[in-house]
């Protein structure tokens, strides 16, 4: 029965795509948007299952994820129109008039129900927690919940979908137990989470002003925000202190003292959150050798 679900269902995306105009449903994807997400993934497929998975396991994995992510920005672009084009942001084809609003969301749901008729197939807890993924992104940028318009809900329900629970759902998919190095992970991952989304608001702060969206950007205002943000990023690194402490690997403690006194020095003379990226980037990938190792 499933097996003839998603046979009707990738059909259905199929010809849709073929119907209508394919580049403009590829933009709706915004996959360029991808890469911090599909990073939090990969931290948490390399480390839970230390690059020991099966290769069609891993396949199923990422499909899961392409198909999680291209429902996140998709969904977004459905019901970001307003505040799009007071931004004249050319990559939402919905606001650009390439793809009307009922189309879009039809495309959106195809993706959605896709990826949870997939992830059935490899069992309930899988099921469970790709759905609650879902509705957790869904919840954030559609009516009526729209949680990305309400103050400090707009930070924490995007800490945990495009986070922490990002992060752990190789653990749920490959079934491996959580333990402390990994809940300490999830808080770090959350708190960088709320900083990226901080920057995301303070950077459409005129359009949502426009649009009559209410982040917590727009209750704690424009100059507090960024002092608020930039306190956090001087502060994220003793959310990784704990992670490499638990690791407990000599060279690679080393390492993360040296290129956080780096990124001291550098983020405070050019205040530039491309440092911070790079810092945790850096930072993240060390984990991962720390585990692996």
């Amino acid at each position: 029965m499933f097996e003839l679900i998603r046979y009707v269902l990738a059909k259905a995306v199929v010809m849709i795509l073929k119907i209508m105009n394919f580049k403009a449903y590829l933009k709706m994807l915004r996959i360029r948007n991808w890469l911090g997400y599909f990073l939090i993934a990969t931290l948490g497929y390399a480390i839970f299952t230390k690059l020991d998975a099966s290769i069609s396991e891993t396949i199923f994995f990422y499909v899961l994820i392409f198909l999680y992510l291209g429902f996140s920005f998709s969904i977004n672009n459905c019901f970001d129109i307003r505040e799009d084009l007071f931004k004249k942001k050319k990559s939402n084809p919905v606001a650009m008039g390439e793809i009307k609003q009922n189309e879009s969301i039809i495309f959106s749901l195809l993706l959605a129900l896709l990826g949870i008729f997939l992830s059935l197939s490899h069992g309930l807890n899988v099921f469970y927690f790709f759905s609650v993924l879902i509705f957790l992104s869904f919840s954030y940028s559609s009516p009526p919940l729209r949680l990305k318009s309400k103050p400090f809900f707009d930070l924490i329900s995007h800490g945990l979908f495009f986070g922490s629970l990002l992060f752990l759902f190789p653990s749920i998919f490959f079934s491996k137990n959580i333990e402390l190095l990994h809940a300490l992970i999830v808080v770090s991952i959350f708190y960088f989470s709320l900083i990226l989304e901080l920057r995301n608001h303070i950077e459409d702060y005129e359009s949502d002003k426009k649009a009559g969206i209410r982040t917590a950007v727009y209750v704690l205002g424009l100059n507090a925000s960024k002092k608020v943000t930039y306190l956090l990023s001087l502060l994220f690194p003793f959310s990784l202190l704990p992670i490499f402490y638990t690791i407990n690997k000599h060279i690679i403690f080393s390492l993360f003292l040296v290129i956080t006194a780096i990124f001291y020095l550098a983020f405070y003379s050019k205040k530039s959150y491309r440092i911070l990226d790079i810092y945790s980037n850096i930072s993240y990938f060390l984990i991962i050798l720390g585990v692996l190792l």
